[in-house]
């Protein structure tokens, strides 16, 4: 019975994707940490969320310069990249034994995924997420002082849509 217990409570533990993390990514060295219970092991899609102010259209046009656009050019290049975003995400299995690096990857975050009402969405990329319990650490390496005025989001989401 006890055993029983533990079970549920160590299955428990840790928000299933999808989930949404603020992260100051305008600075070097800003970092974001979760615990993330992963129910089936694929890749997931992780993304920037750019917020702005409802209904103004300064702001808007503002973070959508910063963020960028989404059509490509001929040769498959972005045509408004925005400004690029490096960073370094870190997944690591926790298990009784203790936790273990799975993975280390660098990425480029550029150019637009989609919009909402309040949003722009920037895909990161997709990263393998293993079945159990994960610490996720997504790593900001540049100073980014164009966006220190925008309240940004870490997604981890089900579907490449960036929708909860």
């Amino acid at each position: 019975m006890i055993i029983f217990i533990c079970f549920i409570g160590c299955e428990a533990a840790g928000p299933k994707p999808p989930i949404e993390l603020p992260f100051a990514v305008h600075k070097a060295g800003a970092t974001v940490t979760t615990e993330v219970r992963i129910v089936e092991a694929r890749t997931y899609p992780f993304c920037l969320k750019f917020m702005y102010e409802e209904k103004n259209f300064v702001d808007e046009e503002r973070v959508h310069k910063l963020v960028g656009g989404h059509q490509k050019n001929k040769h498959g290049k972005l045509v408004e990249p925005g400004i690029p975003i490096p960073l370094k995400i870190t997944v690591s299995a926790i298990e009784s034994s203790g936790e273990k690096i799975l993975s280390e990857e660098e990425f480029l975050a550029m150019g637009q995924l989609g919009h909402g009402i309040n949003y722009y969405d920037r895909r990161i990329g997709r990263v393998y997420l293993p079945k159990g319990l994960c610490r996720v650490k997504v790593l900001c390496q540049k100073d980014i002082r164009e966006l220190a005025n925008t309240k940004v989001f870490l997604g981890i989401y089900l579907r490449e849509s960036g929708k909860i």
